[in-house]
């Protein structure tokens, strides 16, 4: 896993629990834009670490903490990992599976994301006024945040009760009822894999009846609007189920979008490291590694214009440019350098 993330970055190692590892790092954020720390809420001021002590010193520095629940509020000194913030930010009940851990770490990346645009937004907000602050990022917000279903269904409480009398179903567990599944958004299983289709308009449905060669279901009442065919989900889901289970997922594929009905095959792992479009868009990049040579790892999501953001290197080492770091920011010599490497400060 190391050796697969923090590409183009430089490692190094300083024990801040020490008074010589608190002091570089005191020293190293006088000369930084933008300090990133995810530790509980006070472990760092215990070593004089904290946002006013540093920022006493750096005015400018823009301090980015991320926690499970922020620096305020009643749960601000509980610790917490990405499976808790899924499940106090609702987002493993509204996926539907409160009972199974996630599948991916959403809270640790996608919060990682908004302290990088609360750092921007501090960097941008410095530029007019000369002052950095605090930015204070709480993994349960973050996904709060993502819980359309949530919010929506606070949002629309007076008419709930319609919603779900027209419906059928309640609006949050709309296009999430894994029991229940509609037959205009849903993954349907071929003879070689999973392929899921989103046939949501009126006339992307038409277009889909007609390549499953059911055109007769265009004007039947069961399926002829949007809230009939919610209320007869089941019957559409196996009707469609029937027609693809007979073929490939790359010949539904091509079917569908020959109509311009929108679709997309389930990738495993193997697939996805094949994808022409993700190898197109550089998703795909591979860097020297001092100890284990060229390593692929992801490419950066975000295209610019205006600038290559490709990976250069890959992961390093802990530790592995401490030295070469200490020596160009604050003018360290070898002789210190051991010195803090003998007390442990450093590695």
């Amino acid at each position: 896993m190391p050796s697969t993330i923090h590409q183009n970055k430089e490692a190094i190692v300083v024990d801040w629990r020490t008074k010589e590892g608190a002091h570089i790092v005191k020293e190293l954020s006088r000369r930084s834009d933008v300090l990133v720390e995810n530790f509980a809420k006070g472990i760092l001021e215990k070593s004089g670490l904290g946002h006013h002590d540093l920022c006493r010193e750096n005015p400018g520095l823009v301090y980015v903490s991320i926690t499970g629940f922020g620096h305020t509020g009643p749960l601000c000194e509980r610790t917490a990992f990405d499976i808790i913030a899924q499940a106090t930010g609702g987002i493993m009940w509204a996926q539907g599976s409160p009972g199974h851990p996630p599948g991916v770490f959403f809270a640790d990346l996608v919060s990682g994301a908004y302290a990088a645009i609360g750092a921007i937004s501090a960097l941008w907000q410095r530029a007019a006024t000369g002052m950095g602050q605090h930015v204070d990022i709480s993994m349960q917000d973050v996904m709060y945040f993502h819980n359309f279903w949530a919010f929506a269904d606070r949002a629309n409480g007076p008419e709930r009760d319609e919603v779900t009398s027209r419906l059928g179903r309640t609006l949050e567990s709309f296009l999430t009822d894994q029991e229940h599944p509609l037959p205009f958004w849903n993954s349907y299983r071929a003879r070689d894999g999973y392929i899921v289709i989103v046939a949501l308009t009126d006339e992307q449905w038409n277009r889909f009846m007609t390549v499953i060669g059911k055109p007769e279901l265009i004007r039947d009442a069961r399926f002829n609007n949007l809230v009939a065919r919610v209320r007869n989900a089941d019957e559409g889901v196996a009707i469609i189920s029937a027609w693809i289970s007979e073929r490939t997922t790359d010949e539904v594929e091509r079917l569908l979008i020959e109509m311009r009905i929108p679709c997309g095959k389930v990738k495993d792992f193997g697939e996805l490291f094949t994808d022409p479009q993700l190898r197109e868009r550089g998703m795909f990049q591979t860097a020297p590694h001092p100890k284990l040579g060229p390593i692929e790892s992801c490419g950066f999501p975000v295209k610019m214009s205006g600038a290559d953001l490709g990976v250069v290197s890959a992961c390093p080492d802990l530790g592995q440019d401490t030295a070469t770091v200490l020596k160009e920011l604050l003018g360290y010599d070898d002789g210190k350098i051991a010195e803090l490497r003998e007390r442990k400060a450093i590695l």
